[in-house]
């Protein structure tokens, strides 16, 4: 039985990637686990020619059209997650280096620097809920609204917002 006329014989795609769940065993090699197909399912038989030589994905087709938006969605995330962690810490490089700059003038009294009004000039900044200090909360809202900027009309706000957290993660 080919895998087309298996795909047509079951109840859609869902049905189809169980099928295609349930014939792929995972085997222990020297090397570590590889998935291996059972039953005769191969890279090729996902494959099946439609009278041309091209090759159309029978399997792709099949799936609903939403799963390139969540694709989609899914990739954007993790790259913008990834870009953002770079963004923080080049951020953080730049006000640390800064910070040591002014304080090495400082130290050698060619500038003196009023801490306590740089620290209510920049707690004024970025305290969001108004309570005059900076706090947990004022970095979930600041997070909150920048995903919800990010994801303004787009298709899979969950999977963009899942990707983000890992590319932040691993970035």
């Amino acid at each position: 039985m080919s895998f087309l006329s298996e795909m047509q014989a079951t109840d859609g795609p869902s049905s189809t990637i169980e099928t295609l769940t349930q014939r792929t065993v995972a085997t222990a090699t020297p090397g570590g686990s590889t998935a291996v197909p059972y039953g005769g399912l191969t890279a090729a038989s996902i494959f099946e020619s439609s009278g041309t030589d091209k090759a159309s994905p029978s399997l792709i087709s099949a799936l609903p059209a939403d799963v390139s938006e969540v694709t989609m969605s899914t990739a954007l995330g993790a790259t913008a997650g990834f870009a953002s962690k770079k963004l923080a810490k080049t951020a953080g490089l730049l006000i640390g280096v800064g910070f040591i700059g002014v304080q090495a003038l400082a130290h050698a009294d060619i500038l003196h620097v009023n801490w306590p009004k740089v620290e209510n000039f920049m707690i004024g900044r970025v305290d969001e809920d108004g309570d005059g200090k900076l706090t947990g909360k004022d970095l979930q809202i600041k997070a909150t609204r920048m995903l919800h900027n990010l994801t303004t009309d787009f298709p899979s706000s969950a999977g963009f917002a899942a990707a983000f957290a890992i590319g932040f993660r691993y970035g």
